[in-house]
């Protein structure tokens, strides 16, 4: 027996010693084969840089990804980069990126954002992001697969601000009250976060590439001239042309761009592609010996108006000689209107909108001095915030610095979370609590254990039947539990839609913004995408899809589920490709889509001016052929003021006369009727938040408490109220504790065009609601602004696959109307 047990264990530890070699030779294999890899991936980085190891990065937002490599040997075949990543679900997204290596030399290093393959993640904290390079056509892997793992990612909540061309030196905000403790997270405790572009092959090649940004500064100094030069020059390469336009198409989308310098003015003014977006001209530079300067403090400073006189010890210092451009839209911010008639006075900032969004242009340099040695230019710095990009945003949310421990629900804004509640809440189909979930397990368990031990040891004395009436119990149960859902969770598909489309008049374009829920009857592949309806925008011009869900961890699941994104026109984004729904589960997404109707089709006739008598009157009518039959809940919003309309509807065809009397401030009729207080109440995060405590968000009156069961039946009976997203910050009341809830949404709000200032167009707003009904009348009729596409892609080839099921379908438009005068000129920005 000893032998034996020798003998054994002898072949034990040759076994052991054979597995050892085994594993060894497999990791010199692995490595010998690492090193045979004709690309090698050396690093990768989410977001744009900041002076912190963790990148600009946001949940859930578009963000650009720059992943560097080694070209090892010549590749014999096209190319792709292959990103796997998870969305908020647990589901892997695949994205598969080209890669012109066709000319490249082996033994290189290269970049995928300087080579213009342009890659974008909807990143989730505390996942991994996996990247891989294939051969297009074969699949085969051409280099070993590198993980990027991302942590704790940036807070939703922060105001970013993007410089590009340098880094300012001496960036500085006004310390809140409590001085260095309350500021001891960074800027403003955390709540404003600084990233730096310093060379042109950084920038994203595609507009939504900036989603996780708030305002740009790009600077006009020497330090950066290379950078200024190429991104605007006439001749720019086909790339650079690229991300210009890429640049200018956020602004357009709602982004806010500052361009500010007077070291560069006379290069400034050889390059007219720069000059054409700018609300100025530059004629050159203009030397100074002190320039005053008066600009408006914040609503919370105890003072009205901050004034200083910016003076260089070393003598005169560069500013940009401005001679403001003849267009109605734009307006001289500094020098203050009350001082604009004295010819001492340089101009110093102008401002004017550029499609949704709006370009600040400031005459002299804010990253060196005298403006670096200025007492206040943290002030200044903070006007520069408030005035060229959100005027309550940018201050923070109530100056409070963010808790290094809080929960990752508190990086979600509530506006998101409130219409991802209204999408995924779906009319009849109710939602089982926890509670009758633990009662009937709880009942499941009794049935299955004492209750059977008793009938079968006790009753009938046969307890070895177990084995027949266990399994007749479980299949019973289980057939019962998909009986009784099927019964109340129907066998409908069933999708919500909601549409936000704003509408430039004058230039003839659209965007829309589309957020969408669906719920799945069955388990069930989906192809999606949204184009814009051909009555609405003509031509759809770009789609940009992606997942919408929570801020959560994934939840890991036991099958391997994927879908990817592919291509659609010049978005790499454009459509899902077979996406996985559960039986009875929903699903959200969120949709930008843009487009341009012709000339000779216009769907707005606009004939509005200014009396040459009173440049603050307006005189005039506007005409909607927009398909739908009728608009309801309208206002007009004009130089600060608001003007509902009588009765509230505007009909298709009708030629609506303008009147502008008995006009309401806009912030008080918003802070009354936008309503934003029932719209924020949707989101659980934000009822969680106040618990029993109501504080009204926007000065609304608080709604009435109810259970969760009865704000979700609200909200899917009742049509959801958007003022307060479409004007969030004008809808805000001044009370101590109100802060922005918008952060993901900032893009969407144009509060700062009710101005009172702001007189070259009037703004209508109106809704319009459909019934319930089945889904392809309601989500694509010719009153639905957009088309979903849910079998196959919008390449143009196929024909669209009718829905089925039934649909809810919610429409806000926001129509931009030019008024005319006689300083209008062409080139309407």
């Amino acid at each position: 027996m000893a032998e034996d047990r020798r003998g054994g264990g002898r072949w034990v530890l040759l076994s052991l010693a054979l597995l050892g070699w085994l594993s060894g030779g497999m990791g010199t294999g692995v490595t010998a084969a690492a090193q045979e890899w004709p690309i090698r991936i050396t690093a990768a980085r989410l977001g744009f840089p900041t002076e912190e190891e963790t990148p600009l990065a946001r949940f859930g937002q578009w963000t650009p990804l720059d992943v560097t490599f080694q070209l090892q040997a010549a590749v014999p075949e096209t190319v792709e980069l292959v990103l796997s990543a998870p969305d908020s679900d647990g589901i892997t997204t695949i994205q598969r990126v080209p890669l012109p290596l066709e000319k490249a030399e082996a033994g290189r290093a290269l970049s995928t954002l300087a080579l213009g393959a342009w890659a974008y993640v909807r990143p989730i904290g505390g996942t991994d992001i996996l990247i891989e390079v294939r051969g297009a056509e074969s699949g085969q892997l051409l280099s070993e697969p590198f993980r990027l793992r991302l942590g704790r990612l940036r807070d939703t909540l922060a105001y970013s601000v993007l410089f590009l061309g340098l880094k300012p030196p001496h960036f500085e905000l006004p310390k809140p009250a409590g001085g260095d403790a309350a500021s001891a997270g960074g800027l403003r405790g955390g709540r404003v976060l600084t990233a730096t572009l310093t060379a042109v092959e950084q920038l994203p090649g595609h507009w939504f590439g900036y989603e996780t940004v708030d305002l740009a500064v790009l600077f006009l100094g020497e330090e950066s001239r290379e950078f200024v030069e190429q991104l605007w020059s006439a001749g720019a390469a086909p790339l650079v042309r690229q991300r210009r336009e890429a640049l200018l198409e956020w602004v357009r989308r709602g982004g806010r761009l500052v361009v500010a310098g007077g070291s560069l003015a006379d290069t400034v003014a050889r390059l007219p592609d720069l000059q054409e977006v700018l609300p100025v001209a530059i004629r050159g530079q203009r030397p100074a010996d002190v320039l005053l300067l008066h600009w408006n403090a914040p609503l919370s400073s105890q003072f009205g108006v901050f004034h200083g006189a910016l003076g260089s010890k070393q003598g005169r210092f560069p500013v940009a000689d401005c001679v403001r451009k003849p267009h109605p839209a734009v307006r001289v911010l500094i020098p203050p209107p009350e001082r604009q008639h004295d010819p001492s006075l340089m101009l110093v900032a102008v401002q004017w909108p550029f499609g949704l969004g709006r370009i600040t242009c400031i005459a002299f340099d804010l990253h060196g001095p005298p403006f670096t040695e200025f007492p206040l230019r943290s002030e200044f710095w903070d006007w520069v915030l408030r005035e060229g990009g959100a005027a309550r945003a940018s201050v923070g949310s109530e100056g409070k610095p963010k808790p290094l421990d809080a929960d990752v629900s508190e990086e979600e804004d509530e506006l998101a979370a409130a219409l991802r509640a209204h999408a995924d809440t779906f009319e009849g189909i109710p939602v089982i609590s926890f509670g009758w979930v633990a009662v009937l397990l709880v009942l499941y368990l009794l049935v299955i254990g004492p209750l059977e031990y008793l009938l079968l040891k006790r009753l009938i004395g046969r307890q070895e039947w177990t084995w027949v009436t266990f399994p007749i119990i479980v299949l019973t149960v289980t057939v019962l539990a998909f009986l009784s859902a099927s019964r109340w969770k129907g066998q409908e598909l069933r999708i919500n839609k909601l549409d936000v489309v704003d509408v430039e008049v004058a230039a003839g374009r659209v965007y829309g913004t589309t957020w969408l829920g669906l719920f799945s009857p069955r388990i069930e592949h989906y192809t999606l995408s949204v184009t814009g309806q051909p009555d609405w925008v003509g031509t759809t011009s770009d789609t940009v899809i992606g997942w919408w869900g929570a801020p959560r961890g994934p939840r890991a699941g036991l099958l391997r589920r994927q879908y990817q994104w592919s291509p659609w026109r010049d978005q790499p984004l454009g459509v899902l490709q077979e996406v996985p729904i559960q039986v009875w589960s929903t699903k959200a997404f969120v949709v930008n889509w843009s487009g341009r109707w012709p000339a000779q089709e216009p769907r707005v006739r606009c004939s509005l001016e200014h009396p040459p008598a009173d440049g603050r009157a307006v005189i005039g009518s506007f005409t909607l052929d927009l398909p739908v039959p009728v608009l309801a809940d309208c206002v007009l919003f004009y130089a600060g003021q608001a003007y509902p309309v009588p009765g509230g509807v505007v009909l298709r065809g009708q030629k609506v006369q303008v009147v502008l009397d008995g006009g309401t401030r806009a912030d008080q009729w918003l802070q009354r009727e936008s309503r934003l207080e029932e719209l924020l109440w949707r989101a659980p995060v934000y009822r969680e938040r106040l618990g029993p405590v109501r504080g009204a968000a926007g000065g609304a009156v608080p709604a009435p408490v109810s259970t969760s069961a009865m704000t979700e039946e609200r909200s899917a009976s009742t049509a959801i109220p958007l003022l307060g997203l479409l004007f969030h910050e004008g809808s805000l009341s001044f009370a101590e504790g109100v802060f922005p809830r918008n952060a993901s949404l900032r893009r969407l709000d144009q509060s700062w065009r009710l101005h009172p200032e702001h007189t070259s167009e009037i703004i209508l707003v109106g809704r319009t609601v459909l019934p319930v009904g089945d889904a392809e009348s309601q989500l694509c009729g010719p009153s639905s602004p957009s088309l979903l596409w849910w079998r196959q892609p919008p390449d143009g080839m196929a024909t669209r696959t009718p829905l089925t099921g039934r649909g809810r379908q919610e429409t806000w438009v926001r129509l931009y109307l030019p008024i005319a005068s006689s300083s209008t000129v062409a080139g309407q920005p």
